[in-house]
């Protein structure tokens, strides 16, 4: 009992921490920027960019400072990141695809791009505050919390509570009927599968890779709703027309049957390819 109550001190206190920095940032965004700042797409990228600064921040002092553990033991070591965030985007990307297929197969996707309104500037400030968006769930969800329950209880329970937290995360659009419930199943099987895959590599590059890449290729690439979310671009490849329990309607591709496919392909996928490692 009382390791639990050390453990959930230091994983309230390191959210604590969190929550403070986050305020702060994200009021000075709002101060600046206005109360429509979400509107535009560099304030949106600068209010990423300080909640990433927020968690990592967190993560750094409560590992370092209260636990006293080496840098190494961050998750983040540079010799894991090439292999791990170029592969784990290309899975993502990959996986990806299989509802696609599914949906292409099913008649309910049409090829038909819009490319009117495309830029190379916005495509790339659209990914790059995608990718930021990324480390910052990947760092809330599997960076502190995720270690201190390996660590003192089972990798297991690390993937449980983390993936509690990450569905948590995603509680409002989720909420939003059958297609909020399959995309909240899609959630929960995607935080198991990034579970998986700090598990076998024992680095975060890897999950942070595999969430980039579904989200980055379906949102800013592709021009198709990310959870609800749009893209934050404006120009598609394809039309999406058949029932929404497949497609996922507004929901985009996770809210529907088809998109249950992706991450389940992905953990078979981790299992297969990625050697367990230890943790660095």
């Amino acid at each position: 009992m009382r390791k639990l109550l050390i453990s959930t001190g230091k994983i309230l206190l390191f959210y604590g921490i969190w929550a403070g920095l986050l305020t702060a940032s994200t009021l000075t965004v709002v101060h600046l920027g206005g109360s429509d700042f979400y509107k535009n797409l560099e304030w949106r990228t600068l209010v990423e960019a300080g909640a990433m600064l927020a968690v990592f921040i967190a993560f750094v002092f409560m590992a370092l400072a209260v636990d006293r553990r080496g840098v190494g033991t961050l998750g983040l070591s540079l010799s894991a990141l090439p292999d791990g965030l170029i592969g784990g985007t290309l899975i993502g990307a990959g996986i990806f695809c299989v509802p696609l297929a599914i949906l292409l197969a099913q008649g309910y996707l049409h090829y038909a791009p819009n490319l009117a309104t495309f830029s190379w500037p916005t495509l790339w400030l659209a990914l790059f505050m995608m990718f930021v968006n990324v480390i910052d769930q990947e760092l809330i969800v599997r960076s502190y919390l995720f270690q201190e329950i390996w660590a003192k209880y089972s990798g297991a329970a690390a993937v449980v509570v983390s993936t509690i937290i990450f569905v948590g995360l995603h509680a409002g659009p989720i909420m939003k009927g059958t297609a909020g419930l399959l995309a909240g199943t899609n959630v929960m099987l995607a935080s198991i599968l990034l579970g998986v895959a700090y598990l076998r590599s024992g680095a975060l590059w890897l999950p942070i890779g595999i969430h980039f890449g579904w989200n980055a290729f379906q949102g800013p690439v592709l021009g198709i709703n990310v959870t609800g979310t749009e893209s934050g671009t404006s120009w598609h490849f394809f039309n999406v027309d058949g029932p929404s329990l497949w497609t996922g309607g507004d929901m985009g591709v996770e809210g529907g049957l088809a998109g249950l496919a992706g991450p389940i392909v992905g953990i078979l996928l981790v299992l297969l390819l990625v050697r367990p490692k230890a943790a660095a």
